[in-house]
């Protein structure tokens, strides 16, 4: 099953010269329901760009999206609001947690915006809290805890909901190789046991490893693909071949941490 389908996606901006800036062209990717899918290209290469056409942030100039066999595109603003909030989650590098609530008030806030009676709430968040190795924490507030425990609490909200997808945003980009490796192990097993359906952006080689599969992009459109075998050692190695095929600039990459 496919959760999410784009079609000749071009992003165009309109420049102050006589040429626009031409972000993205001609994009056609699929993600099938379960899979783990990274995206990866130089500085300026459009997966940013990509991931805020996927994530309703942005429109694009043609082509289509489709997540679930509905295009946001065509949504009404109060319907796009609500299909943002049901069919998607988000998790990005800065984790975006709110410090006047506790760990546990910020991963159910979602479903408290829902209006889900509390007895399903906390059926829903020990298996979540338990998983990503924070049920010890959620009565703690988001100072008090390190960076890899607000990144698996923005992880768990992220999909306490229980998404079509969840898209991330370089969401190791501010942590050490320690906690990316712990988040990254928790992402792998939020896939692995809830079946998520994962889009995530990264410049990080480390974190990339861990993907199904690897989407690259150069100057807009996609460029080549790779998928994981069994080592994901070899996999990591690959995913360096990829990228110096590619070249430009990869904001300094950690090679050295897989």
């Amino acid at each position: 099953m496919t959760v999410l389908r784009t079609q000749a996606l071009c992003k165009t901006y309109a420049s102050k010269g006589s040429v626009a800036y031409k972000a993205l062209e001609d994009i056609d990717l699929e993600v099938g329901a379960g899979e783990f899918v990274g995206i990866m290209g130089p500085s300026g290469s459009g997966k940013t760009t990509l991931l805020n056409l996927l994530a309703t942030i942005d429109k694009p100039t043609s082509g289509g999206i489709w997540i679930n066999g509905t295009e946001p595109a065509r949504l009404h603003e109060k319907q796009l609001a609500l299909f943002r909030r049901r069919e998607l989650g988000f998790v990005f590098q800065d984790f975006n947690l709110l410090d006047t609530l506790s760990i546990k008030e910020n991963i159910v806030l979602p479903l408290v915006l829902e209006g889900t009676p509390v007895k399903e709430i906390e059926a829903r968040l020990i298996p979540f809290a338990q998983l990503l190795g924070i049920d010890q924490i959620l009565n703690k507030r988001t100072y008090e805890v390190s960076g890899g425990q607000k990144q698996r609490a923005a992880i768990a909200r992220a999909m306490i909901h229980k998404p079509s997808i969840l898209l991330a945003d370089e969401l190791t980009g501010n942590l050490d190789s320690k906690a990316a490796k712990d988040v990254m192990e928790s992402l792998k097993q939020m896939n692995e046991r809830f079946a998520a359906t994962i889009a995530m952006v990264t410049h990080d080689p480390f974190a990339a490893s861990y993907c199904q599969r690897i989407v690259f992009i150069k100057d807009g459109r996609l460029f080549s693909e790779i998928r994981r075998g069994s080592s994901r050692q070899l996999f990591f190695q690959q995913i360096l071949d990829g990228l110096s095929v590619l070249g430009g600039n990869f904001d300094d990459i950690p090679f050295a941490r897989a």
